[in-house]
């Protein structure tokens, strides 16, 4: 097993990265709930040094850096140039000084021992090609007892905001192989016989899992929610390699789906579900 992970750092780089950078806000209000329920299963406070692994563009970071106050400290990783430079971009409009970020690999960056007293990760740590040497290797950057707290989404067939503009749209689609149940991607802690697997094994302690079940917002608007399907979820690669009849009929197959989920308050909804998961440092 390959501890590179080449491929999620050129995914994440690509237009794939420069969108999700692009529509930063309509990411954080579509995980809002996931990153309150990290913060609180972390139990993050006044004075904390947290790490937050697989920041994206920073919502996770900013929420916790305002939880730790002027006198604690939050580090924020991510491979991804794009989503880097707009999580700066956000920490210093908020006026956030507590902040280091760092365009890096988790996986084979050198932490120092016993820098953190909190791991935090809002839908990064599914992405590695060796997670058991990845959380091995942070373990002894936290203080023993530390705590981590991850949202992982559970399976597919639950996370019905994914899959219902997958299943409408792709009659009219090329779409790729479906990764393996353990391979890098969105969906590969859904297995909780494998998270606490691969967190024991790498010297956790105390693992348990939450199931979280919510509504997920995309977005403010309709054009948010079409935005995201077009540009960032799983039908943005097989949709941009098609064209003509078979790219119209599919766009009007996930606006009827998006059309049949619209609430009364104009918002798009549809279920979504993930599992908290914490651990103690050994």
């Amino acid at each position: 097993m390959t501890n590179n992970n080449t491929g999620q750092i050129e995914f994440w780089n690509s237009d794939h990265g420069l969108a999700w950078a692009r529509h930063a806000d309509t990411v954080d209000v579509m995980f809002s709930d996931i990153t309150d329920a990290v913060l609180v299963a972390a139990e993050v406070g006044a004075g904390d040094r947290v790490l937050d692994l697989g920041c994206g563009n920073g919502g996770t970071t900013l929420a916790a850096a305002e939880r730790v106050t002027a006198i604690g400290t939050v580090t924020a990783v991510d491979v991804s140039a794009p989503m880097i430079d707009r999580a700066h971009e956000r920490a210093d409009a908020a006026n956030l000084v507590n902040i280091t970020f760092l365009l890096s690999d988790a996986a084979v960056y050198p932490f120092a021992e016993q820098s953190f007293d909190k791991l935090i990760s809002r839908l990064g740590a599914m992405f590695f090609d060796n997670p058991a040497a990845v959380f091995a290797r942070l373990g002894p950057a936290l203080t023993p007892g530390g705590r981590v707290a991850l949202g992982v989404w559970r399976g597919p067939r639950e996370n019905l905001w994914a899959m219902e503009p997958v299943a409408a749209a792709k009659p009219f689609l090329e779409m790729p192989p479906r990764p393996g149940p353990e391979d890098p991607g969105p969906f590969s802690f859904a297995d909780p016989d494998r998270v606490r697997r691969v967190l024991a094994g790498s010297g956790w302690q105390g693992i348990e899992l939450t199931p979280l079940d919510f509504q997920i917002p995309l977005g403010r608007t309709m054009e948010d929610a079409l935005a995201f399907v077009l540009e960032m979820g799983p039908l943005s690669a097989p949709l941009g390699e098609v064209a003509g009849k078979n790219r119209t009929r599919a766009i009007d197959a996930i606006n009827r789906v998006l059309e049949d989920n619209t609430c009364d308050d104009g918002i798009v909804r549809l279920a979504g579900a993930c599992w908290i998961v914490t651990a103690q440092a050994g």
